[in-house]
């Protein structure tokens, strides 16, 4: 009989690595809305000033990828000690510094400390609770990313307007020293193994210049003009080449990083790029939202990234139910459900300029739920027709491309919005004649407006765009994915779906609650695995 471990025993555990996970959701989320701010305060444009996001989130993807060979070498509690020292690190340069490229240092440290801590936690969480309440277990572990993550921009808006932006990094300090004292004292010794196979460094190399690379092309395109630029045309030469001997790199070696023939599998890769571009769109929108509502309305740091409470309003408690929903609807009827309703969402919203920020509730509140659905029907579509034994290595890829595409998403619809801004001003001043006598107002003020209608329809029109791009979404889910009950087999190895459903249909009629198994619940979390089953950290 499976004995539960003593409260008195792992409470320092939970809430050390809670509080651990929770702050490295909130370093990248509390910078969503205070671009200008930052931007301020590195003497730098708002357009630098969201380089401190997308370099937190490249470096998130990367720690993924050490989790697994960093735990099996150094054990779980070392790493976990390391992981928030260079946090602190990281927040501590964050908090002084005035230079734009150290802050993208300081900010690499916490993405790379943050990538670490997520599926760290999710290991130390599962393996010191037992099996029956890793149900529970994993709803805390998601709430301990989700409320910092959907809150964080709030949170740090009302900081960076009452007390600087800076303040954000350092009352985060005695907190994160305070999840290093519990969690120390929580997460038992052990003694890493010394025989684990060599960690794959050529192909960790060949990625982190690969996504560097794509990155700098990203987040510099625009300032140098893309492809008509020499400078741009090397880098992306360069990415291009770095991901390719990577991919072979992987196919080649013996212990890759990242295996990659899970792409092979249709559910797989299509399920995976659906996730990617809902994840994508979610976090563009999260970081275009709040800096519209600051630049073009006018608003400060706090209420403009009020803008984003109503997705935790939406996003949490729909969550919480997809247990129920995925029993009723089936995996792929809840997938296109829910980017049908990202696309009613990014639809139905209207800005002019003179919204207010309730004008947004009810379309923002729509992408929240959107979020909510999005995990568990994609993730367990990717993860069916595999073994528990695959899982690991599977959920690692795909976390680690899932992560990534949050780049994509923000960099792309930032250039949307710049790009067609600029073009809505031409045609708006076209239609302008400083000679029509009806025009009473200064040059100054005209432009300001000019400025300010140009930005609105932009935001506009990249909303519509969104919406066609999620029914295309929705209609590619509901013809092209194969359900997972079709790929059972009699004779067989038991896949995960096919256990999750079995285990699901077992507690619905023995009438358990609706969460007493282990799936993906939040967007920071990427599977749990069978841990009775898989003999190795999950990733």
């Amino acid at each position: 009989m499976e004995t539960s471990p003593s409260l008195s025993r792992i409470w320092p555990l939970f809430a050390g690595v809670g509080l651990a996970l929770g702050m490295g959701s909130f370093d990248g989320a509390s910078v969503q809305g205070i671009f200008p701010y930052v931007a301020g305060g590195l003497s730098t444009s708002s357009d630098h000033a969201l380089w401190t996001l997308t370099y937190f989130i490249v470096h998130w993807s990367l720690g993924i990828t050490l989790m697994p060979w960093t735990t099996a070498r150094f054990g779980m509690r070392r790493v976990f000690q390391v992981a928030v020292a260079v946090a602190v690190l990281g927040t501590v340069i964050s908090a002084v510094t005035n230079n734009l490229w150290i802050m993208l240092l300081s900010r690499a440290l916490e993405g790379i400390a943050a990538g670490l801590l997520v599926p760290l936690g999710q290991s130390l969480f599962l393996h010191h609770s037992p099996l029956k309440r890793h149900g529970l277990v994993t709803i805390f572990w998601s709430n301990a990313m989700l409320v910092p993550f959907f809150f964080g921009p709030t949170i740090g808006g009302l900081l960076a307007t009452e007390l600087g932006y800076r303040s954000i990094f350092l009352l985060s300090l005695p907190i994160w020293g305070v999840a290093l004292f519990l969690g120390s004292l929580g997460i038992p010794k052990e003694q890493g193994n010394p025989l684990t196979p060599p960690f794959d460094s050529w192909g960790f190399g060949l990625l982190y210049g690969g996504l560097m690379s794509m990155q700098i092309v990203l987040d510099q395109g625009e300032q140098y003009g893309w492809w008509h630029s020499t400078f741009i045309l090397k880098m992306t030469l360069v990415a291009f080449i770095f991901l390719l001997l990577f991919a072979w790199r992987e196919s080649e070696t013996q212990h890759p990083l990242l295996p990659l023939h899970f792409l092979r599998r249709r559910n797989y890769w299509l399920g995976l790029l659906l996730l990617c571009l809902g994840w994508a769109m979610f976090m563009g929108w999260a970081s275009i939202l709040p800096l519209w509502a600051e630049e073009t309305l006018g608003f400060n740091g706090f209420w403009g990234s009020s803008v984003l409470i109503p997705i935790g309003i939406g996003a949490i408690p729909l969550s919480t139910l997809m247990d129920r929903l995925r029993g009723l609807l089936g995996l792929r009827l809840l997938a296109t459900l829910c980017f049908a309703i990202f696309a009613f969402a990014y639809g139905s919203a209207y800005l002019s300029p003179i919204s207010n920020l309730g004008d947004l509730f009810w379309s923002v509140l729509f992408i929240g739920m959107g979020v909510g659905m999005l995990f568990v029907p994609l993730t367990m579509i990717i993860l069916s027709g595999l073994s528990a034994q695959e899982i690991p290595s599977a959920a690692t890829t795909s976390n680690f491309i899932r992560v990534f595409s949050a780049n994509i998403g923000v960099s792309l619809l930032s250039v949307y919005w710049t790009r067609y801004s600029a073009l809505a001003g031409d045609h708006l001043r076209g239609h302008i004649s400083r000679f029509n006598p009806e025009t009473t107002l200064s040059a100054q003020h005209l432009h300001t407006l000019i400025s300010v209608q140009a930005d609105t329809l932009s935001i506009d029109n990249l909303l519509r765009l969104s919406m066609w791009i999620c029914l295309i979404a929705a209609i590619g889910a509901y013809f092209f994915i194969i359900p997972p009950s079709t790929l059972r087999s009699a004779d067989g190895p038991r896949n995960y779906v096919e256990e999750e459903e079995d285990e699901f249909s077992a507690a619905a009629s023995a009438g358990s609650a609706p969460y007493n198994h282990s799936v993906s619940r939040s967007p920071l979390r990427g599977h749990v695995g069978r841990m009775s089953r898989i003999q190795q950290p999950l990733p």
